[in-house]
């Protein structure tokens, strides 16, 4: 599998509502089915740069950076 932010090939955590990835470059996060579909069914890309950041921004919550249809559609390369 490729890493949905950048494209890198890294083994997902397949999970029953979302996938987990570690990408040596983007770094630890979760992606929902929902924001996955939405990603397929308008072949939209990420902004590398704006997700990376947002991961990072993430990071001292305590929890993996979740990224579900809404933060997606925020976060997309037009």
């Amino acid at each position: 599998m490729s890493c949905y932010i950048c494209g890198r090939s890294v083994a997902p955590i397949l999970l029953p509502d979302s996938e987990e990835y570690s990408c040596p470059d983007c770094g630890h996060y979760r992606i929902t089915g929902a924001a996955i579909e939405l990603l397929q069914q308008h072949v939209w890309k990420f902004d590398v740069y704006l997700v990376r950041r947002w991961i990072a921004d993430q990071q001292g919550s305590g929890t993996t950076p979740l990224i579900d249809a809404n933060i997606a559609a925020r976060l997309m390369y037009y």
